[in-house]
């Protein structure tokens, strides 16, 4: 029998439930609203092809004894893999028993990716650090990882043998200087999948690093070559020369931190001299004129802070939870009039990157010399980012945004009140999210939207 990747399990009886379904689903189904004729059995599962479902499951005993040998022609002539339910087993036991085996297996690569970025973080501290993480790293990927230099001519090598085959590398690697430090790209050599991502500091690209598996990389493998581009960037820039070995270290220990690798964060700290995380932290974003004033202005302020440069004119930081924000923001002010800048209250070390990631949405909506501290009413910047949605998005982002924050984030019950599907609700409110650019999982947020769309007539 064909073999198939099951995404998720889900029950109905539509004749046509293609509109509900997103491909890779088993379906179940008793046959409840099934076609009689070979015609129609024919037409059902010609839909369910489409819908690229991996699996039709069918349940006996509330409607047939037995499957139907129409749709087991029809099946059997499309090529779409059919299961058979006995009437004493529910649709409920089946849908638990996936979700179960679906979660011990994400709880499995989840441990597995924790284990490999621990040892690439042991690996950082050995002798030779770069080989050693390479070397860990390949062996993570059962693949083969090879290290370039900012020309894109290959460095080093695991296993050794590969450098001979690494010449496609050199196209994929001039493609990604063109598109910038923040890019990627993902390709095949010689049945290989290869994922490719740039060293860089600041603006300025100082190497790459390229991963090959002969399997499909999947997310917790990518967040672990992520992990080895963090501990590389060090060594790659001691390699290269240019000072920057001090601001390395502690953007290594931030990203750490923002991936939520805190006790990773911690020892690459302790290894490096540069501050330790503690267990609550504050994130800091902000924008100007130029991000490296801002980011002396901040370690001026509190050296202990680790900084991440995005762009020429924004940066974010992790500070230590002592500290007068206010302070900051009067100095900031001093060195550059037009920065503005927001900041958290303390938040747990593991939340940091679901903060510095609100943080950056709420820094887009500010103006100039504009500044959001801990605590501090948002009404100044709420206005804006409604103004602008309102402008910017249709109708039926309106309706689906408004739906939203009435049903305070029920997604069913504000679906059945606008007559739309869930995922369609989802969708618009998802692309209303992106206009307004603010986080309404924010309680304090949200309140403020509701009131500044209410202000406006559009509520």
């Amino acid at each position: 029998m064909t073999s198939a990747v099951v995404s998720a399990v889900h029950i109905s009886e539509l004749p046509e439930p293609n509109a509900y379904l997103a491909g890779g689903e088993l379906l179940l189904t008793t046959g409840l609203v099934l076609p009689e004729d070979e015609a129609g059995c024919r037409r059902y599962v010609a839909r369910l092809v489409e819908a690229e479902i991996s699996a039709l499951a069918f349940g006996l005993g509330p409607v047939h004894e037995r499957v139907p040998a129409a749709l087991v022609a029809a099946c059997k002539e499309a090529g779409l893999v059919l299961l058979v339910v006995p009437a004493a087993t529910g649709f409920l036991t089946i849908s638990s028993a996936y979700w179960a085996a679906r979660s011990r297996s994400t709880e499995r690569q989840l441990n597995d990716a924790v284990a490999a970025q621990r040892a690439l973080v042991d690996a950082a501290a050995a002798v030779d650090p770069v080989a050693s993480i390479l070397q860990r790293l390949a062996r993570t990927l059962d693949g083969w990882v090879a290290l370039l230099d900012a020309a894109g001519e290959i460095d080093l090598t695991y296993p050794t043998s590969f450098r001979d085959d690494a010449a496609d590398l050199r196209d994929e690697v001039a493609r990604l200087e063109v598109a910038g430090v923040h890019s990627s790209a993902s390709f095949t050599i010689a049945d290989h999948v290869v994922a490719v991502f740039p060293l860089a500091v600041g603006d300025r690209i100082v190497g790459y690093l390229a991963a090959g598996s002969p399997r499909r990389l999947e997310p917790t493998q990518r967040q672990v070559i992520l992990t080895a581009v963090v501990l590389l960037s060090l060594d790659v820039l001691r390699i290269g020369g240019g000072g920057y070995t001090r601001e390395a270290n502690r953007r290594c220990v931030a990203l750490l931190v923002d991936s939520g690798m805190v006790d990773a964060a911690r020892r690459l700290a302790a290894e490096t001299g540069s501050p330790v995380p503690g267990r609550e932290m504050r994130v800091l974003a902000a924008r100007g004129r130029s991000s490296d004033d801002l980011v002396a202005t901040v370690e001026a302020w509190c050296p202990a802070a680790l900084a991440v440069r995005v762009d020429c004119s924004t940066a974010w930081f992790v500070l230590p939870a002592d500290g007068e924000i206010g302070d900051l923001v009067n100095r900031v002010r001093a060195a550059d009039p037009s920065g503005a800048v927001v900041a958290s209250d303390l938040v747990a070390s593991e939340s940091a990157g679901a903060t510095r990631v609100r943080l950056l949405r709420a820094l887009h909506g500010l103006a100039a010399g504009e500044a959001v501290l801990p605590r501090t009413n948002l009404c100044g910047v709420v206005p804006r980012a409604v103004e602008r949605f309102a402008a910017e998005a249709s109708a039926e982002l309106r309706e689906a945004l408004v739906g939203y924050l009435r049903h305070r984030g029920q997604w069913e019950q504000a679906a059945r009140a606008l007559t739309l599907h869930r995922n369609t609700l989802r969708y618009r409110v998802s692309r209303a999210l992106e206009i307004l650019g603010l986080d309404l999982d924010d309680p304090d947020l949200a309140a403020e939207t509701w009131l500044a769309l209410r202000d406006r007539g559009l509520a």
